[in-house]
């Protein structure tokens, strides 16, 4: 789990450092904390990383580039980071639909209400157990959800994991793969490509065209399970 801080009063800052790791004790959980004193520096880590925090603990009244305007920027960038705002009116709490915040908590209410929210919000993170596909690169374990996968290609002994930004390689055997993701809505469309059916903008002819305007073959193997699976996925 990976929590950010993010408050331009270092006495809060510290304040919510402490509390956040009395209720993890609690809570017999662990996470990695990282503490900001403004939303300049939390997105300088997303233009780095795409998805560096499961949660944000974000004050809205910061100096220069407020909360919420860091939050639509971040938002732009990960629909599913948890945004717990911290307030100190409570002329701001309507204004977090727009950011799809998860909780609003008011700096008088610290002392008793934080704990309680801290846990809803650590209970929603766990609740949402995506799908997700593991796999070394090089040394690492890299542990990716599968809604983040566009496809797979294989050239020879090796495995490539293609995502929209980015691509992984892996020694894998395709075949193995297809096997794990059997029920994630990922289609075999050629000896070497297992495309993530839900990525699929349309089929043109022997041709995939993803999302994203990335195009991959169709061999004729496979013509029918791919027109198949696609039509499912539109459910």
């Amino acid at each position: 789990m990976r929590i950010a801080i993010v408050d331009d009063e270092k006495n809060i800052l510290n304040l919510l450092y402490e509390k956040t790791r009395a209720v993890l004790a609690e809570e017999d959980e662990t996470a990695e904390i990282s503490l900001f004193s403004s939303g300049e520096e939390l997105l300088t880590v997303y233009q780095k990383q795409e998805k560096p925090f499961d949660i944000l603990l974000l004050d809205i009244q910061l100096d220069k580039l407020d909360g919420m305007k860091t939050a639509e920027l971040i938002r732009a960038k990960d629909k599913d980071v948890l945004i717990l705002f911290i307030t100190s009116s409570a002329e701001y709490v309507f204004r977090g639909y727009e950011v799809k915040a998860f909780r609003y908590l008011m700096k008088t209410e610290l002392a008793y209400g934080f704990s309680m929210v801290l846990r809803d919000t650590i209970k929603e993170l766990k609740n949402e157990n995506k799908p997700s596909f593991r796999f070394q690169f090089g040394a690492e374990t890299i542990v990716l959800e599968t809604e983040r996968i566009y496809y797979f290609e294989s050239v020879k002994r090796v495995v490539q994991i293609v995502l929209s930004d980015k691509t992984y390689k892996t020694y894998a055997k395709l075949a193995d793969i297809e096997t794990t993701l059997a029920n994630q809505d990922f289609i075999r469309c050629h000896q070497s490509f297992l495309v993530n059916a839900k990525k699929i903008e349309k089929l043109n002819g022997l041709q995939i065209v993803l999302k994203n305007g990335m195009e991959i073959p169709i061999s004729k193997r496979y013509r029918k399970a791919v027109s198949e699976g696609y039509l499912w996925t539109l459910r």
